[in-house]
Order: C-alpha cells, then structure tokens, then sequence
C-alpha cells in the first residue's frame, strides 16, 4: 500500500469512528487493545521481570554476535569435575 493509499484509509476510519454506534467503538477499540497487548506479549508470556527480560536479551544479542556460548548439561559437569580433579 502506497503512503498515499494508507493516508486515504486512515482518513476513512476516522470518518467511519466518529459515525460508529457504542458497540462498533467498543469492537474497534478491543483490537486495538489486543494488538498493544501482542506487541507487549514476550515479557507476559516469560514471566520474567522488566530487568529480567534485559538480561535475557543482552545474552541472545551476545549469541547471536558469537560472542557467547551454551553447554549441553553433560559437557557443563564434565568441564567442572575435571576442574575439580585438576585442583586436588
């Protein structure tokens, strides 16, 4: 869609909005509703606080880059006991 075409519908909704019954208004605003709360969805859906979520994003950026790696639980515990070993 042109930004001419969308400049044209939103003047068409608007039109539409302030003609719409209660209901009509009602329906319109619970989309509206939901696609805020869709965009807002990845904290919700983790249950992570606000810090968490940062944390977590910090980490994927750092993967993504390379910069950070992840151990399978097995080589994880092998990686400490060998240490462990190494030290006695």
């Amino acid at each position: 869609m042109s930004a001419t075409e969308l400049k044209e519908l939103r003047k068409e909704v608007k039109k539409y909005i302030d003609h719409a019954d209660e209901r009509m208004v009602n329906i319109v605003y619970a989309i509206l509703a939901a696609d805020e709360d869709s965009e807002n969805r990845s904290a919700v859906h983790t249950g992570l606080a606000p810090e968490q979520e940062a944390i977590l994003d910090q980490h994927i950026e750092l993967y993504e880059k390379g910069r950070m790696k992840f151990s399978t639980w097995e080589d994880a515990r092998a990686r400490i006991t060998s240490k462990v070993k190494n030290a006695v």
